[in-house]
């Protein structure tokens, strides 16, 4: 490649014209440098030099260029020379290849074939055990048929003395002869021996085997009640003896759930005090329907150790357990406490209903986690062990972690209720620890069973869950939920709780109102005036106590706590009697409470779908009533008493309004935290209800707008009205009058005990923004009458004094309001009240040197008419000119 390179020839490096950045300038630069710096030694430039560098420079391109076409074509015909055998050696790869699969597929094929024959041969052979079992088994039946038939019980009675094996070959045997003896009821008269002598050998052994599982199970025998057990199953599905044993349960025979019903709902009614009492807490659940639940608890964890041991199928007799505890005992109490507690009112009735729904919850969800945690694993184990071909019978005793899951799990819930529980079913008590297997031979069975798998992955597999979901749904599940469902249905489906839950809430309210009912409809009379002050009073103590806001279930509890007791039948309502009158916090208080515990049945007792309507609906029913029954008809009293011009407004207005925005703080807290959880939030439901709770929001504040708005009306006719009284020798006073320099005039007093008492009212009951609009109205509204008021009355030169007086304590009041504006406007008119107190001849610099030269000339020019010496010094003419 050296010997090859151009480059040389041109005297350049090596490789110069292999880079990639080649430039043309560069080139003709190098190849000229020897001519140019022979041009600059000699300091002169000829062309000939260059040209003749340049031409051999082309020359040896173009040979160059040639010998690079030659190489090319070389190199181009290699290559396809290449590609051409590599062509060839690709297709007879890929004919290779094509062969090799040809051949694979063929054996396939012929493994797949024989592999089908093994199985065909395979299932031939197992039809074939099968058909000659089933002709053993025909054969036996056929012969014990024969030997019955000729009264022969010899070799039944030899296998009930084999032990367990034998009873159970009897128990298949005698239930494969009745199905005979079934399928020919129509055959010939000499089967009829048979007939009667197969019933009658299955009506003693089934009877046999009952006793022996009765007395087994007296005596806490496990191990012969699952002998007897397994034989009754296998003869007719195992109803007697799940019946046997369901009906001699000590659960059904207790002393508790033995006495009558009626008697121990209505210990348990009376025991529960103020259940009626709308302003009392909702009482706890009833002590005996805890009580037996907590018996019900026991009872089940109990008898799953025993159940799982002696019954082939103990899911089965657990529902019908449960199903007898739910629908009997359960049940029947539930239905004779509830009807007592409906015969006392509405109230009693939800209260008891709702109480006992939710202890009903506890004890379902109770059972479900066991069952979820303990039943459904030992099933799916045993299942898996009779699929497996491995005898189900070994593994009835369960392992040990099973064995204790019942007595762990009921020990956590409660030791105290469960040893009462246990105390007082002595009579048949079964010493579960006694008739265990050892835990280390029971776990080796279980072992063998799952065939090496480990427990948890094991179970988990079959459950259908991940190893390490603990939140798993057991085979009970649904089953529970069922019965719960169906104890309260009657009471809960087609809309009965809530139209009972509604017509309480109704009457509640209409209690909680009947005070301040009966007090408007008094002050419909002819004493409305005194009526209303009595109303006004009654505000003041209401508007203490809802100075702070809480939430709304938290503000019903304080309400509860400042009572006594409120039967429905009895309208003496607690804390009510001091505010019966008007808008109170106490009273809203009493509502949202009320309110709050009838949202709490409602989640309670409808389903999730239907919650969250029926919180609408209760909402929707409290939004009505607050608004339409109470809020409003108090804004609007106190509307119409500020229509009485004849009284001064009363500063005790403001107290309605500071409650009334109580009451919309408390509401809306109330909304927050007892409302909204439940209805959800985006949806339709969410959006009426707010629509309807931003409605009467509205209306109040309109109505408070209004009032107040109206209150400024009246007191600025009530200023008026005093300003009116104002004696024309007032500002004329006598000479040694000192009273009048010293107090001020009456009318002055007056409007200024008025405008404290406004301003301090103000301050008491209003937020900032309102204090200001209302004072700084009330002020404007003052200077405006004053500037035209002081104008009408000839002032002396003592009288000056007088109004002085008057104009400084209208500025002492005002500069208590706060308000910069108002001051200044007062301070203006302190300036003019100077214009009867200077002499005459200090009157011009007065006006036209003082504060006084920046106002209307024409105003202060009325006032200095109104001077008493203003004509007879011409001080009018002076000031005009």
């Amino acid at each position: 490649m050296a010997s090859s390179d151009p480059s040389r020839e041109f005297g350049l490096s090596e490789g110069y014209f292999a880079q990639s950045a080649f430039l043309a300038d560069e080139f003709i630069e190098e190849i000229s440098r020897v001519d140019l710096e022979f041009a600059r030694k000699n300091a002169e430039f000829g062309p000939k030099p260059f040209v003749r560098t340049f031409e051999r420079a082309l020359d040896k391109l173009e040979t160059a260029q040639s010998e690079l076409g030659k190489k090319i074509s070389q190199l181009e015909r290699s290559a396809n020379t290449y590609a051409e055998d590599h062509r060839k050696k690709m297709v007879r790869l890929k004919q290779t290849f094509a062969t090799v699969g040809s051949s694979f597929e063929r054996l396939e094929t012929q493994i797949s074939e024989v592999g089908s024959n093994t199985i065909r041969i395979g299932e031939q052979l197992d039809t074939v055990a099968k058909e000659k079992e089933r002709a053993e088994a025909i054969k036996e039946l056929v012969e014990f048929y024969a030997q019955l038939n000729e009264g022969n019980t010899r070799n039944l009675d030899s296998l009930l003395e084999g032990g367990a094996e034998g009873m159970l070959k009897v128990a298949q045997t005698l239930r494969r002869l009745n199905t005979i003896v079934v399928d020919n009821e129509y055959s010939a008269p000499a089967d009829a021996a048979a007939k009667r002598q197969i019933e009658k050998y299955s009506e003693n052994f089934e009877k046999a085997m009952l006793s022996t599982f009765e007395s087994a199970y007296r005596d806490g025998d496990v191990h012969s009640m699952g002998i007897a057990a397994r034989a009754l199953d296998a003869f007719n599905g195992g109803v007697s003896v799940v019946k046997a044993y369901i009906n001699q349960h000590p659960f059904f025979l207790s002393s508790m759930v033995g006495q009558a019903h009626d008697s121990i709902a209505e210990a348990s009614y009376h025991a529960m005090d103020g259940v009626s009492d709308i302003a009392s807490r909702p009482p706890p659940p009833d002590r005996w329907l805890v009580q037996l639940y907590a018996d019900t608890r026991a009872v089940m964890f109990k008898d799953w150790a025993i159940i799982s041991k002696v019954f082939p199928r103990p899911i089965d007799l657990m529902q019908q357990l449960l199903k007898r505890v739910f629908e009997q005992t359960i049940q029947a109490y539930l239905e004779t406490l509830l009807s007592r507690a409906e015969s006392q009112s509405k109230l009693a009735f939800l209260r008891v209903l709702a109480s006992s729904h939710q202890e009903t919850r506890r004890l379902v969800e109770d059972l479900q986690k066991f069952d979820a945690e303990t039943i459904t694993p030992a099933v799916m184990v045993l299942e898996t062990a009779r699929r497996s071909g491995n005898n189900p019978q070994g593994l009835l005793d369960m392992p040990g972690d099973a064995q204790t899951a019942s007595a762990q799990f009921s020990r956590s819930r409660s030791k105290k209720n469960l040893a009462r529980a246990e105390n007082g079913s002595d009579s048949a008590a079964i010493d579960d620890e006694d008739d265990l297997d050892d835990e280390d031979a029971a776990r080796e069975r279980l072992g063998e069973a799952r065939s090496g798998v480990s427990s948890a992955v094991a179970i988990a597999a079959l459950i259908g869950r991940s190893e390490g979901d603990s939140a798993g749904v057991g085979l009970l599940h649904s089953f529970l939920n069922r019965c719960c469902d169906d104890l309260f249905e009657s009471y809960t489906a087609g809309g009965n709780y809530m139209s009972t839950e509604q017509g309480h809430l109704k009457d509640a309210f209409r209690q909680i109102l009947v005070p301040v009912v009966r007090a408007r409809s008094e002050r419909q009379g002819p004493s409305r005036s005194k009526a209303l002050l009595g109303m006004l009073s009654s505000v003041t103590g209401g508007a203490g106590t809802g100075s702070t806001g809480t939430g709304a279930a938290t503000a019903a509890s304080d309400a509860a706590s400042a009572g006594g007791s409120a039967n429905s039948g009895n309208s003496s309502m607690p804390g009510v009697a001091e505010a019966d009158s008007s808008i109170s916090t106490q009273i809203l208080r009493m509502m949202l409470e009320v309110h709050a515990e009838a949202i709490t049945r409602a989640i309670e007792l409808e389903s999730e779908a239907a919650a969250p309507e029926a919180v609408a609906a209760l909402s929707g029913q409290l939004i009505t009533t607050l608004g339409d029954d109470y809020v409003f008809p108090a804004l609007e009293d106190v509307l119409e008493s500020l229509q009485d011009q004849k009284q001064e407004p009363d500063v005790r207005t403001f107290d309605v309004i500071q409650v009334a925005n109580i009451v919309v703080r408390l509401l809306q807290m109330h909304f927050q935290r007892a409302i909204v959880p439940f209805v959800g939030n985006g949806n339709y439901i969410y959006r009426d209800i707010v629509a309807e709770k931003n409605q009467l929001m509205s209306r109040v504040e309109m109505n408070l707008n209004l009032i107040i708005n109206k209150f400024v009306g009246a007191s600025k006719q009530w200023i008026g009205g005093i300003l009116s009284k104002q004696r024309k020798s007032d500002f004329r006073p006598a000479e040694d009058d000192f009273t009048a320099f010293e107090a001020g005039t009456q009318p002055c007093r007056q409007c200024t005990e008025f405008l404290q008492r406004v301003e301090q009212a103000c301050r008491k009951d209003l937020g900032e923004e309102n204090q200001a609009r209302v004072l700084t109205e009330v002020g404007n509204a003052l200077h405006e009458m004053l500037m035209v008021h002081l104008c009408k009355f000839v002032v002396s030169v003592a009288g000056g004094l007088v109004l002085a007086k008057d104009v400084s304590r209208y500025r002492e009041t005002i500069s208590g309001f706060g308000i910069a504006a108002l001051n200044d406007k007062f301070a203006v008119l302190q300036d003019i009240s100077n214009i009867f107190l200077v002499q005459p001849s200090a009157l011009k610099s007065l006006l036209e040197e003082g504060p006084l030269a920046r106002q209307d000339r024409a105003t202060v020019q009325a006032f200095v008419q109104m001077r008493e010496d203003s004509r007879s010094s011409s001080l009018v003419k002076q000031f005009a000119s």
